[in-house]
């Protein structure tokens, strides 16, 4: 391998890009009043926004009704039904989308809740990269370039996103909501804590992984971190640490030299058997068979 010159060394270089976002496909749907479709999760993100009518999403038995206008981000893996409750009928587009960088994905979870707020500057923005996905549906013909338009949209709408959740970061720290601090210190400390982990995961750091030392830590309770995580980013403590582990894991699994077992002890399995099976929870593909399909992708 031939030496880096000294000259070069002290050239601001652009970064190695190792990131995919990936694109489940966008549709628009007009539906009738009383249209239903039954409780589902994604394993990605979804982008929704009503163009008219009245749509009612259900989570964890909490109704919601979102009206024309309206933006919701699902986080990966949060079980929803969704309804039509107005008589007019209702239209929507959504998208669904992957990411693998941890760091992107934990700023989206932390800081981009489930309504995104039109007061945010960045949401003016966000709804013009969806209008540009609108248009091209409705264009239709998807030849080369739309294909390349997509995914540009696509990054479009994440940078888009990290803005919004810039602008959140701010004004939580201007905020005197002690409920909403508090949440960000735990978050903070699950993300902390992990990758401590990570770097050694030795028995001996498994205690950094633990909800009720998490807890002890911030001296409060873990019925009362649960309670007041689950206040503001409407899922739990360990969902959290769970996702985590999920994104962690594969960005690992594209680094052939690492077996499955090590994979799952680096992010906080013992055990391989239990690993891939809880990989398969979150994916609905066993570590072996995601990595089997990073492989076909690449050597395509």
């Amino acid at each position: 391998m031939n030496k880096t010159p000294d000259w070069l060394k002290k050239i601001v270089h652009i970064p190695d890009i190792d990131t995919n976002i990936k694109l489940f496909g966008g549709h628009k749907q007009h539906v009738p009043y009383k249209w239903k479709a039954e409780r589902e999760t994604h394993y990605a993100f979804e982008m929704m926004f009503i163009l008219s009518g009245t749509k009612r999403i259900i989570f964890s038995g909490t109704s919601y009704d979102f009206v024309a206008e309206d933006m919701v981000l699902i986080p990966p893996g949060t079980p929803h039904e969704n309804q039509c409750v107005s008589e007019e009928g209702m239209t929507y587009f959504c998208v669904h989308f992957d990411i693998d960088d941890p760091m992107i994905q934990q700023r989206l979870l932390m800081y981009c809740p489930i309504f995104l707020r039109k007061e945010n500057t960045a949401y003016q923005s966000i709804e013009e990269v969806i209008q540009g996905f609108i248009q091209l549906l409705d264009c239709g013909d998807f030849g080369l370039k739309k294909k390349l338009k997509v995914q540009q949209l696509i990054i479009e709408l994440v940078l888009c996103l990290l803005d919004y959740a810039d602008y959140e970061q701010v004004e939580m720290k201007k905020s005197d909501n002690t409920t909403l601090i508090l949440a960000i210190e735990i978050a903070k400390t699950l993300q902390e804590n992990f990758r401590q982990f990570t770097k050694y995961p030795t028995e001996e750091n498994f205690s950094l992984l633990s909800l009720q030392q998490i807890a002890e830590s911030l001296n409060i309770s873990e019925s009362t971190m649960l309670k007041i995580f689950k206040k503001v980013y409407s899922v739990s403590p360990k969902y959290y640490l769970d996702r985590l582990r999920y994104n962690e894991s594969k960005k690992l699994l594209h680094q052939p030299g690492l077996s499955i077992g090590e994979i799952g002890e680096i992010v906080g399995y013992q055990n391989a058997s239990h690993f891939s099976r809880q990989f398969k929870n979150w994916n609905g593909q066993s570590p072996k068979q995601y990595r089997q399909e990073i492989n076909e992708i690449v050597q395509k």
